[in-house]
């Protein structure tokens, strides 16, 4: 481009960016031929020309031949006369078009996750105590440890935690301890230098470098090492550390989420986790519960993981109507909301747009180790198992449990430890069967028997 602004040269790449041929580019005006109407030139080329001499980079929306806009990446270079003058500009077009869509996505879907907790469903009193918790602790930069059975979905939290925070702009970089050897977890954490090991033919960044500025989600962490929990203990309390090989020492300014299926404070008390770490890592726990505890979110779990099912296979979707949600709700559930969402998704498979059929293992009490085994009668041989029949059932076992523990709910004697649940649970649980205890003898609510 001259310094009058018309274009004297174009080259292939310019010809398929723009979508004119080289003849219809020369002697045009570049902004006026390029830029949509009602648009000024980025930068402003109104007078004198402002890149002449100067070496520019931006960003700039294009109208093509055919009235498309188009994002572009332009660099600028001045071009000088035999005399040594400037006499121009050479302009070099890339296209921003897959990157611009990339951008606007993520932004859309970053958007959609934060409107909804990411993919946590459900409304009932259990979830939404964490849906709250969540809400509370994600504008911190408190660390959080986030406990619950394996499947009950404690990645989702994180996730929901990191987008609702101000770190939301910065990475989520996840890793699971379960699946690190032990002689690479401080070089996954911190990474290291070339020839620092036997195979480190290159420098690596480790994990707390990736995620600095945002949040690093640690799952299964106590399947780390004691001998690193000191190193891991020392970024959390200066945010320092050295990739293996390395004397330089570094910093991260890193949030941290750790997850677990085990209970760490025992684990501590019993030598096999740093006490210190667990208190530094746990300064806000949240309880992801279990399936079997919150029952009347397994409607809308199920009827998402059909839509998602049915989506991404490309078949009809099968409708989830009241009987196959009392089925669902009767299964014991041990491997929690991922066990549902594979149940389901063999479902979707086998029932090519008919009728959802549920292959579910043999029947499992969701009451623990007290469940009561009544041989069924030759009338009942074959039968469906009644949902009022299970209410009879889940209080009987309540009631024994209670029986058992003298009236004693907590405590390692007590009938939730027997039950294998919550005292918590155990009492909503008595409030929903209408287990009273009078005159030392067992009181059933009469009402809680329809």
């Amino acid at each position: 481009m001259g310094a009058d602004h018309r274009i004297f040269y174009a080259n292939r790449m310019a010809t398929e960016i723009t979508g004119y041929a080289p003849e219809e580019l020369l002697g045009q005006i570049g902004y006026e031929l390029l830029l949509p109407d009602g648009h000024s030139p980025q930068p402003d080329c109104s007078s004198t020309h402002p890149l002449l001499g100067k070496t520019e980079r931006f960003e700039v929306e294009i109208k093509r031949k055919n009235g498309q806009l188009h994002w572009v990446r332009v660099n600028t270079t001045p071009y000088r006369k035999d005399q040594g003058e400037i006499g121009g500009t050479v302009l070099a077009f890339s296209c921003l078009k897959r990157q611009k869509n990339l951008e606007w996505e993520n932004e859309f879907l970053q958007d959609e996750v934060r409107l909804n907790f990411g993919d946590i469903i459900g409304q009932s009193p259990a979830i939404q105590k964490v849906l709250a918790q969540i809400s509370t602790v994600a504008p911190t930069d408190a660390n959080v440890l986030v406990q619950g059975e394996s499947g009950t979905g404690k990645e989702l939290v994180a996730r929901a935690i990191h987008d609702l925070s101000a770190r939301k702009d910065h990475p989520l970089v996840r890793v699971n301890c379960a699946s690190i050897p032990k002689d690479l977890f401080e070089s996954e954490f911190f990474g290291h230098v070339r020839g620092a090991f036997t195979g480190a033919i290159k420098d690596r960044v480790g994990r707390f470098e990736l995620a600095d500025g945002g949040t690093l989600f640690l799952d299964e962490i106590g399947e780390i090492p004691l001998d690193l929990q000191s190193k891991l203990l020392r970024v959390l309390q200066e945010g320092q550390f050295e990739r293996v090989g390395d004397e330089r020492t570094r910093t991260a300014k890193v949030r941290l989420i750790v997850a677990t299926n085990r209970d760490l404070l025992t684990e501590a008390k019993t030598g096999h986790f740093r006490l210190d770490l667990y208190y530094r890592l746990s300064v806000f726990p949240i309880e992801v519960p279990p399936l079997r505890e919150r029952l009347e979110d397994i409607g809308p779990l199920a009827e998402h993981f059909i839509r998602q099912s049915a989506r991404r296979l490309g078949v009809a979707r099968p409708r989830l109507n009241r009987h196959h949600v009392q089925e669902l709700q009767s299964y014991d559930w041990p491997g929690n909301v991922r066990e549902l969402q594979n149940v389901i998704e063999r479902a979707v498979i086998l029932a090519r747009g008919r009728q959802l059929q549920f292959e579910l293992p043999p029947h499992a009490s969701r009451n623990g180790p007290l469940a009561v085994q009544r041989p069924a009668s030759d009338d009942e041989e074959g039968d469906d198992l009644s949902l009022d029949e299970l209410v009879v059932r889940e209080r009987a076992i309540v009631s024994k449990a209670l029986e058992r523990s003298r009236w004693k709910i907590y405590g390692a004697d007590g009938a939730a430890a027997l039950l294998n649940i919550k005292p918590t649970t155990l009492v909503s649980k008595m409030k929903r069967l209408g287990v009273r205890r009078k005159n030392g003898s067992l009181k059933v609510d009469p009402r809680r028997l329809t």
